[in-house]
């Protein structure tokens, strides 16, 4: 396979990890949280790249789908990948869905509170029921994209 995609999509996956082992020394809140952005922000960009890598080994050069409905458009949904792909989707517990759910929530602003729980006395719990945010959470999926490259790339190695 000649192609630039799996090398520029692994990049970025290095890139995000190599972010979040800095995190870890990181004390104070916005060094971690700019640092978390970035990594998620970076693992988007390689999701992408997936995209435009099997639009490249289905012989359709120099796409660059940025959703599965635009890389199904460009394949007329001929492809293995685009079922295992759009199975991810579905599944709620899957890398691609954790890096959507990252994605779409970095998105848009946080939901604050206007109102300090200390003026009413009370103690506020708050739990976060949005994407799992963990250092072990982000180099997992991390890991489980760069593995879903490698695969297609040896699916289809050129002999």
């Amino acid at each position: 396979m000649a192609s630039d995609w799996p090398s520029f999509a692994k990049q970025k996956i290095y890139l995000a990890s190599s972010l979040l082992r800095l995190s870890t020394g990181q004390t104070d809140a916005p060094s971690r949280e700019s640092v978390i952005q970035g990594a998620v922000a970076l693992l988007g960009e390689a999701r992408k790249s997936l995209l435009g890598l099997i639009a490249d080994v289905y012989q359709v050069r120099n796409a660059q789908p940025q959703t599965l409905d635009e890389l199904e458009a460009l394949l007329d949904n001929n492809c293995a990948e685009l079922d295992e792909l759009r199975r991810l989707a579905g599944d709620h517990t899957s890398w691609w869905q954790h890096i959507e759910q990252l994605a779409s929530r970095q998105q848009r602003p946080t939901k604050t509170s206007h109102k300090a729980a200390a003026q009413d006395n009370l103690i506020a719990v708050s739990a976060d029921t949005g994407p799992d945010r963990s250092l072990d959470a982000l180099q997992a999926s991390a890991q489980a994209l760069k593995l879903y490259i490698e695969s297609i790339v040896e699916r289809h190695a050129e002999w």
